[in-house]
């Protein structure tokens, strides 16, 4: 599992101060957060939501977060990389205030974007 691969990586410190922020900016929105371990990835939800927020990782020197539905959102704060037609990646080597607001900001529009799309699977049914 992935998820051993990063706890035991020379950045698991990093991994887990990135793991507990995210599951604390999820929190604001819905109540539990919930994670799947696979072979590759460590996938983060919120309870009750229909798709994941984002995915984690540890790659070769830095916490990789892929947001599920990072093609949805507007960089303001300039951390994504990738043209993937919904994942965008964000690459984490320190955890500073500044990295902080860009997870806060990334969470809520995930949020928002998971909610939309939510609500028009009701609306289909």
């Amino acid at each position: 599992m992935q998820i051993d691969k990063d706890l035991n990586s020379e950045y698991a410190e990093l991994y887990l101060d990135v793991r507990e922020f995210i599951t604390s900016e999820i929190e604001l929105y819905v109540e539990g957060v919930r994670e799947k371990y696979s072979d590759n990835i460590t996938t983060v939800y919120g309870k009750g939501l229909c798709s994941a927020f984002c995915y984690l990782r540890v790659k070769d020197d830095y916490v990789h977060i892929g947001w599920f539905n990072g093609s949805r959102i507007i960089d303001t704060q300039g951390y994504f990389f990738g043209d993937g037609k919904q994942i965008r990646g964000h690459k984490v080597k320190i955890l500073d205030e500044k990295c902080k607001k860009a997870i806060s900001y990334y969470v809520e529009q995930s949020y928002i974007s998971l909610v939309e799309k939510d609500a028009m699977k009701r609306m289909r049914k």
